[in-house]
């Protein structure tokens, strides 16, 4: 029986639901708590209607769900679609304290016995579609894809109230090829959009190359960042097109970089293509009761589309920067694009870089430190 009043657990009634696989519709509109990780099959396409909220239980400390064979490398699932209601991660009900969360995150190897906030997690999954979600208040990821092909997130709503910290959006591990990220928005308290090949810890679920991936029409208000693509431990980044990126932003609008967790390997990109960057930095602080522990360190001179070595070179075949503008309403000293030293680049392309600003105001269009092999610029002004 499913009660859906937000008191009562509808776990068991879920599941028996999802074991049944096929199509799988929640009509009713109401508040459905879990209190345990629910399991999603192979060929199962779950519906949910407007008005249909999955719950997590108080204290669960658990992800809302999860795909069958998530936690065995040697079986994948496919084919499963999940459409529609909102995910409710519920983190401030969870009894964790933020600031002891994101300093012990490092602590111990990853375990998917051991919680860590993803909401809703998938791995080792073939063809996945994920699409018109809301997804609230996790404590960690409101979304995590790994070793995956063939997947599709998109027209997802991300309403966070930024209590915790480590909170991005959709988070994918490698390794993945050929997926969409699409129509995403709303504010984080991380990355909106993250590709990584290998993880921090408590993430890393999966390690492995990511390639022809594309992101489209990501959206934030004072967000915290829009994409970051990282890629480390000897595993390249390849053909990744990231089309449409508006708001604001308190870090980046784009980081291009690397953990800096995996020593003496190689960081590698190739075929990156950015356009259509209509974005500028946010001037507006988060609240005291949210997660504020990493605003400090001179945000407000980061770039909106950087390139960061950081312990270890960073190496780029193809990059292209095209139709990256920024009108910027208030001071800031954060250059439109900057590459810092230890980056090289083998054939960068820079093609239409405007900005502007209210009137008194200077900025710095690029800043170079890079290693560049060919050059292409055209009407770059700013």
């Amino acid at each position: 029986m499913l009660y859906g009043d937000g008191k009562h657990d509808d776990t068991r009634a879920l599941q028996e639901m999802l074991d049944a696989c096929g199509i799988v519709t929640i009509e009713k509109p109401g508040t459905y708590l879990v209190c345990r990780t629910l399991l999603i099959h192979s060929h199962t396409r779950l519906v949910l209607a407007p008005g249909v909220t999955l719950l997590a239980a108080p204290r669960s400390c658990c992800a809302l769900i999860q795909n069958e064979h998530f936690e065995d490398p040697g079986k994948k699932d496919v084919q499963i679609e999940i459409v529609g209601g909102i995910f409710d991660g519920n983190c401030d009900e969870m009894g964790l304290d933020p600031m002891a969360l994101a300093l012990t995150r490092e602590d111990a190897p990853y375990s998917p016995a051991r919680f860590s906030g993803k909401l809703l997690r998938f791995a080792h999954v073939q063809n996945i579609l994920l699409e018109k979600l809301t997804v609230r208040d996790p404590v960690g990821y409101g979304i995590q894809i790994a070793d995956a092909e063939g997947f599709i997130t998109r027209d997802i709503y991300f309403d966070y109230n930024s209590h915790f910290g480590c909170t991005d959006g959709v988070h994918v591990n490698g390794p993945a090829r050929n997926g969409v990220i699409e129509n995403v928005y709303g504010v984080t308290n991380d990355d909106v959009v993250s590709l990584t090949t290998v993880d921090e810890m408590h993430a890393e679920v999966t390690k492995g190359e990511i390639e022809d991936v594309e992101i489209r029409n990501v959206s934030s208000t004072n967000g915290y960042s829009a994409v970051r693509l990282l890629s480390s431990g000897g595993f390249a980044m390849r053909h990744i097109r990231i089309c449409g990126i508006y708001g604001t932003y308190r870090h980046y609008g784009i980081l291009i970089s690397h953990h800096d967790i995996r020593p003496g390997t190689a960081n590698f990109f190739d075929g990156i293509t950015v356009e259509h960057v209509h974005a500028s930095k946010a001037d507006r602080p988060l609240p005291p009761e949210c997660f504020c522990y990493w605003e400090g360190d001179g945000i407000e001179k980061r770039a909106i589309i950087r390139l960061r070595a950081g312990k270890e070179a960073l190496h780029v075949g193809r990059l292209v920067l095209r139709d990256v503008v920024r009108h910027q309403k208030t001071p800031t000293s954060a250059p439109l694009v900057q590459l810092d030293s230890g980056v090289s680049i083998d054939r960068l392309v820079l093609d239409n870089l405007h900005q502007t600003a209210a009137p008194g105001i200077t900025l710095p269009l690029v800043i170079n430190d890079a290693e560049i092999g060919e050059l292409i610029a055209r009407d770059v002004q700013g």
